[in-house]
């Protein structure tokens, strides 16, 4: 069965470290992500520099792949350079929302409305950021997923489950995957963790039993999210390419050919933790 594997350090890998990261060297981390093989890699965010510094230079980031808008400002700027696939996000919890959009759920989906009519559905992944739970608010209840999901779909063909801060269950992955089919809309998973990729390998599973086929990650673990503390890193990619190729699955990636892009991976973390070193040790 082949398995599609959306690779999101440039972005999602990327936004929330503190040392900004030269232009070039994000062009070479998605160069060298391309050349192992990937056909989908979202590239960059087009988020207001004052909130997300390290998507500052998205115009000169981007290439070919998708990326991340929250507004129309950010969605006209992706298509005055001739972006074509869309990500788009919003959360069942509204203190999520709050605090990443300045919005309620409503008011983002009134606001995706003005504008994301003009995209293909096929080109436009919907996140549903912290569907698995929240601190603030706990977990949802099925029919609060199905509803983020009905919301979705009136955007795009896929729906990402994001567990934001790791809390999710082998059940909760099963039921997501089965509502967004009978939605008729693609299930994906977007996986944090806190130190256990297996439990986030876990997931992956169970989203496979579940007749999940599209899954997010980041070359090297990097990134988290900047907006909800003790997120956790991504799942790496090489541990799932890994995991994929165990189990007899075609995710059109070898794992030796990712080498380039996590040697760049880990120049980026060396450089942060230099550069937080210095800050710490004067």
């Amino acid at each position: 069965m082949k398995i599609r594997i959306v690779e999101v350090s440039p972005r999602d890998g990327l936004q929330s470290l503190e040392e900004f990261v030269p232009t070039e060297v994000k062009r070479d981390l998605i160069n060298s992500l391309y050349g192992a093989g990937f056909s989908h890699v979202e590239e960059t965010s087009f988020a207001h520099p004052k909130f997300v510094p390290q998507m500052a230079d998205a115009e000169q980031v981007y290439q070919k792949g998708s990326v991340l808008v929250m507004n129309n400002r950010g969605f006209t700027r992706a298509k005055k350079i001739g972006v074509e696939k869309i990500n788009i996000v919003f959360s069942p919890c509204e203190t999520f929302n709050l605090n990443n959009m300045g919005k309620t759920r409503n008011e983002i989906v009134l606001m995706y409305k003005t504008f994301m009519d003009r995209v293909p559905k096929e080109n436009v992944r919907v996140y549903l950021s912290m569907a698995f739970g929240s601190p603030y608010s706990g977990s949802f209840s099925p029919t609060t997923i199905r509803s983020c999901i009905r919301d979705a779909k009136m955007f795009g063909n896929t729906v990402v489950f994001s567990d934001t801060v790791g809390v999710g269950t082998r059940n909760e992955v099963g039921l997501f995957a089965e509502m967004a089919l009978e939605e008729g809309v693609i299930p994906a998973l977007h996986l944090h963790h806190k130190g256990e990729e297996e439990r986030a390998i876990s997931l992956i599973r169970a989203g496979l039993f579940s007749g999940i086929k599209e899954f997010d990650s980041s070359i090297g673990g990097l990134g988290g999210c900047p907006f909800v503390e003790g997120s956790g890193g991504n799942l790496s990619t090489e541990v799932l390419v890994g995991h994929l190729e165990a189990w007899g699955f075609d995710c059109g990636v070898k794992i030796e050919d990712l080498a380039p892009a996590k040697k760049i991976a880990q120049s980026i973390k060396n450089a942060q933790n230099a550069k937080m070193g210095r800050m710490t040790h004067p």
